[in-house]
């Protein structure tokens, strides 16, 4: 499977979930509600998948993506303004951002460099 096709499978699995009809994780796992915990998941694993499509761990890239996927997420959370028992949450943007700060960040201090990985092909 070509790289670039999971992030387009990964956003179209969060981008399904979030537009179900009264979806939604409910209940809390300590401070935090489930559904912010699904919302930071959905989006590091976006960004982490993104980057790892794109092959790169410069910092330009990095921001660029991080950026891309909260804004994803800020598309996403005005479509579930049109679905019901959805509604549109600044709070769940923030957990979309903070997943994708936590996706690039992991990607970043993680993901074996790109000259590593083409040594070994």
């Amino acid at each position: 499977m070509d790289r670039c096709w999971l992030p387009i499978a990964v956003a179209a699995v969060v981008l399904v979930a979030s537009l179900v009809p009264g979806g939604g994780g409910g209940g809390t796992i300590g401070p935090v509600g489930v559904d912010k915990l699904l919302h930071v998941v959905g989006y590091a694993a976006l960004a982490a998948a993104s980057l790892f499509a794109l092959r790169t761990r410069t910092l330009p890239a990095i921001l660029a993506v991080a950026v891309a996927v909260t804004a994803f997420g800020g598309g996403v959370e005005l479509l579930q303004g049109f679905v019901p028992g959805r509604a549109v949450s600044v709070l769940d943007l923030v957990a979309d951002a903070i997943g994708a700060a936590l996706g690039v960040a992991a990607w970043r201090l993680f993901a074996v460099p790109a000259w590593v990985d083409d040594a070994r092909s």
